[in-house]
């Protein structure tokens, strides 16, 4: 029972925005909104709303895409959060804290793979993108299985279906990409990140 009241109270606190702030820096929200509207312009662009003459139908075509990129967007930022609460409340046993320290070091892997594929589209090579995003989220599976609930399992999977699309990571990383813009934004920022051993 006690665990089951720990678990409601960290999913209402993921969901208040002055926790989330005291969690996420302002450079993490503004990569966190890059990411968001760089989700949307791609299903746009994929669904080609863009060339729908009906105006109902483009209406109801962007209100799905902003639906559907609002639920991940939401679910990443839960996530975040929580792992955050959980490691500064020291709720994480030994095993989950060697897991996240993994997690860590994994994702800055990621990020330099990302960052370099982006400043050099020659390099892209989607399995290994695919592998290191598979290997965070089963770390991240790791992490949450034991102290939060099932809909945090249902959140995770959510998540990286949408950015582990091989669909979605050859549209942002091929020579000739409309995301060119977005992605360079957010190359930057992570780039700075990296330089500041902040990742």
């Amino acid at each position: 029972m006690v665990v089951s009241a720990q678990k409601k109270l960290l999913s209402q606190i993921s969901t208040s925005k002055s926790v989330q702030k005291t969690f996420l820096d302002e450079e993490t929200n503004k990569l966190l909104q890059l990411f968001s509207d760089l989700s949307r312009e791609y299903l746009i662009v994929k669904e080609g709303v863009d060339l729908l003459d009906n105006k109902k139908e483009k209406e109801k075509e962007t209100t799905g895409v902003k639906e559907r990129v609002h639920k991940v967007h939401k679910d990443l930022i839960k996530l975040m959060v929580k792992i955050s609460v959980l490691a500064s409340q020291h709720q994480l046993n030994g095993e989950e804290l060697d897991c996240l320290i993994e997690l860590r070091e994994k994702f800055h892997k990621f990020v330099m793979t990302f960052v370099t594929y982006h400043q050099m589209p020659d390099c892209y090579n989607r399995e290994i993108l695919a592998k290191q995003l598979e290997a965070i989220r089963s770390h991240v599976s790791k992490v949450i299985d034991r102290p939060l609930s099932d809909k945090s399992g249902i959140r995770l999977e959510n998540v990286f279906t949408f950015f582990m699309d091989p669909n979605y990571l050859d549209a942002i990383f091929r020579r000739n990409s409309p995301h060119k813009k977005l992605m360079g934004e957010i190359c930057d920022i992570l780039q700075n990140q990296l330089n500041q051993k902040l990742i």
